[in-house]
């Protein structure tokens, strides 16, 4: 009994351990699949991870996309608003430019550059000219009737393409019914619209002309009126000399008991100073008569020495200043020489100096001196003498002007000294000035000349 239970016992715990691997044969398999399933899950892991890391690029490149298409749209929108301002503007610009077009006082016209057919017309230069807008369009300029007389307006038209400008300040244009009218004619080219274009402005200067007619005819009869004083005043400054010379002669023929009134050698002197005298007056008066071109055409030029130049002055109006006691002297005088006609030029110096000594007071002073610029040389001749009225400052240089009329302070002067000396400093390419005060400390007057050159 015992030996059978011995055996069932160990056929018992065969059949458990076969069963136990059977058992542990289908956990093998058990533990194998899900090891595969731990890992296919570890891959699906992995692959969701690699997924959602793609999918947060993916979110954040589409934030930066929608940022940067925010960014665009908003650039665009701002364009499209400056664009409508830029339109809004260039359209306030047309209807502006249109109204001044419209209404300008001045005639306005535009051509095509490339043929310069007339594109555009304003109403005032219809009206000036008489033509229809009809006559104008698509006419090229000189196929108008108005300028069919401008000069080689062929040529014009191929320098305003060359060039972009012409100008004309006094051109005649013919109207429809043959009146002519002056305009001035100003012609320039620019880009409209990505277009080279020609305006031609054509203002009427009728008036301006009339105006200016009116200022010559005046200035003429100014002229002839100051022309026929100065007639006067050379007659009776002429008069006075050859009243002299006759009244000389008189005496020297009237005998009286055998005797003359006056000897024929003291007449003939007198006579001779008078004469003298009247010759000064007549060179005086021809010379101040030239025309510039003549007088220009008499100078002699010469290199002169400015230092001897004044000394041979300063020599010859002694003589003349002896009566009144007027001292004359140089500061020092630079050693330098200028280009002009030295008898003109010591004619020029002689009249200035001369002028000091008539409406110089007694034992007064006359001092010259000379300033040296670049390229110039300032003569300066310095009185203490009366002195020159402010109101006939700017008159003191013109022909036949005395400040004092009535000659209170002696000379015979008709005027001409002064003219003569801004004539002879004009010619030589210098100019003229005075500086004084009335009753206080005399008169300045500058000559300006220049030191090398002079163009002849």
């Amino acid at each position: 009994m015992k030996k059978t239970s011995k055996v069932t016992t160990a056929k018992e715990k065969e059949n458990n351990r076969l069963k136990l691997e059977v058992v542990a044969k289908e956990l093998a398999v058990t533990a194998k699949k899900l090891a595969i399933t731990a890992k296919e899950k570890e891959d699906v892991r992995l692959k969701l991870a690699i997924i959602a890391k793609e999918l947060a690029i993916t979110a954040k490149d589409k934030e930066e996309v929608r940022l940067k298409l925010a960014k665009i749209a908003k650039e665009l929108r701002e364009k499209a608003e400056q664009q409508n301002k830029i339109k809004s503007k260039l359209k306030e610009s047309e209807v502006r430019y249109r109204r001044l077009f419209e209404s300008a006082h001045d005639g306005i016209l535009i051509l095509d550059s490339e043929t310069g057919q007339i594109t555009d017309v304003n109403p005032f230069l219809e009206k000036l000219l008489g033509y229809s807008k009809i006559e104008f369009l698509n006419k090229k300029l000189w196929e108008v009737g108005a300028f069919k007389n401008m000069k080689a307006s062929k040529d014009v038209f191929n320098i305003l393409k060359k060039d972009g400008y012409v100008r004309y300040d006094d051109l005649p244009l013919e109207t429809k019914n043959g009146e002519s009218i002056p305009v001035e004619f100003v012609s320039n080219s620019y880009l409209a619209g990505g277009t080279v274009v020609i305006q031609c402005n054509i203002r009427d200067i009728s008036e301006r002309k009339k105006i200016e007619r009116i200022k010559e005819s005046k200035r003429l009869l100014e002229e002839e009126k100051i022309k026929v004083e100065s007639i006067a005043d050379a007659t009776h400054e002429l008069r006075t000399p050859v009243a002299i010379i006759k009244g000389n002669v008189d005496l020297a023929l009237k005998n009286i008991n055998g005797k003359t009134l006056k000897s024929p050698h003291s007449a003939l002197q007198a006579i001779d100073y008078e004469i003298k005298h009247l010759s000064g007056i007549l060179a005086d008066l021809s010379l101040i008569t030239s025309k510039a071109w003549e007088l220009k055409n008499r100078i002699v030029y010469e290199k002169v020495n400015l230092k001897s130049l004044i000394k041979i002055v300063i020599s010859r109006c002694k003589a003349l200043s002896f009566e009144k006691k007027i001292s004359i002297t140089s500061k020092e005088i630079p050693d330098i020489e200028i280009l002009g006609d030295k008898v003109y030029l010591e004619k020029m110096l002689v009249n200035l100096v001369k002028n000091t000594i008539i409406y110089g007071n007694e034992k007064g002073h006359t001092v010259i001196d000379v300033e040296q610029t670049k390229g110039y040389v300032t003569i300066n001749v310095t009185d203490d003498g009366i002195g020159i009225k402010e109101e006939d400052l700017p008159h003191v240089f013109e022909r036949f002007y005395r400040a004092d009329k009535y000659q209170k302070y002696g000379g015979n002067s008709i005027g001409l000294g002064l003219a003569i000396v801004k004539w002879v400093a004009e010619v030589h390419g210098g100019e003229v000035s005075v500086r004084s005060v009335k009753g206080k400390k005399g008169s300045v007057f500058s000559i300006t000349l220049p030191v090398k050159s002079i163009d002849k």
